[in-house]
Order: structure tokens, then C-alpha cells, then sequence
């Protein structure tokens, strides 16, 4: 668990990255990410443009700032099952869990970005979250992972 804490926390205080892809086109509202006993202390938006690509399909990037040791709570990582399938089905799509990176659609769901993802939803369907790198490592991992992008080539086919 800590070498995912520290790679959440690198930059200062921890940052979970959570994105959305779907055919909704507004955002969760302030405050949809407080849940008993967990809230961010602070909630970042950016809608992602998806302009140059084929698809069509709204992306935003939400990140969640923890200022205490909310990381280190056991209870964590139902809290993030949680905020995933709220945005998952908020955004009639598939919400995910990643490591700070670049967003292409041809990166998306693939092998080579597999262990970036910690946690995934596809909406109607119950949330993943791994906090563990070997498993992020696993052929497993990387096996679920090309399910999602399954979903996504199915449901916003480019």
C-alpha cells in the first residue's frame, strides 16, 4: 500500500485522479465526493476536449486533494469504489482511477498503460479498485483492463 500512497502523494499532498468518458455532458456538482466519514478537501475539474478525436464521447478529469492521512484509512478504497460508480453512472460511461499522465483514446484501457489504473467502473457494473502494484503488474490486471476497453471500442466506437 504505501508505494501506491507515495505515488498518489508525490507532488505534497495526495491526489487521486479520477477520470469520467460518457455521454453526459455535465460534470458531478461541489460536494457529490463527500461520503460518510471521507470528503477531499479540495475538488479540481478540467473537461478533457475530445475535438481532435474520432469518438464522441465527454471526458472530464477530477481531482480529489487529501490534506490528512485519509490514505492510510482501511476504509479508503470502498470510499473510491464509491466515488467511482457515482461518476460512472453520472456520466453514463466508464469512470477510472490513474497515476497523473497523458489522455489519448489510443491509449485508453491498453496494456502498456494497465499498471497507471488502480480502479475502474463501468456504469451498472460494480467498481474495481486495486492497491497493490503487483497486482497492477498481473496479466490479470491487464486482462480486466482490456475488458474495459472493450467496453469503450463497443459503447463510443470511433
Amino acid at each position: 500500500m504505501s508505494s501506491l500512497k507515495e505515488a498518489i502523494s508525490w507532488s505534497g499532498p495526495a491526489v487521486v485522479v479520477l477520470f469520467t468518458l460518457g455521454r453526459v455532458e455535465s460534470s458531478l456538482q461541489e460536494g457529490e465526493f463527500d461520503l460518510p466519514g471521507t470528503r477531499p478537501d479540495e475538488v479540481e475539474l478540467f473537461g478533457i476536449s475530445s475535438e481532435p478525436w474520432e469518438r464522441q464521447a465527454v471526458v472530464w478529469e477530477y481531482d480529489l486533494t487529501f490534506e490528512d492521512g485519509h490514505l492510510d484509512d482501511q476504509d479508503f478504497p470502498a470510499y473510491l469504489r464509491e466515488c467511482l460508480r457515482k461518476a460512472s453512472v453520472h456520466a453514463e460511461g466508464i469512470a477510472w482511477l490513474t497515476f497523473e499522465g497523458a489522455f489519448h483514446f489510443d491509449h485508453l484501457f491498453t496494456d502498456d498503460i494497465a499498471d497507471q489504473i488502480y480502479g475502474y467502473c463501468v456504469a451498472g457494473d460494480e467498481p474495481v479498485v486495486t492497491w497493490d502494484h503487483e497486482i497492477m503488474k498481473s496479466d490479470r490486471w491487464k486482462r480486466e483492463i482490456r475488458q474495459v476497453r472493450s467496453v469503450l471500442d463497443r459503447s463510443f466506437p470511433g
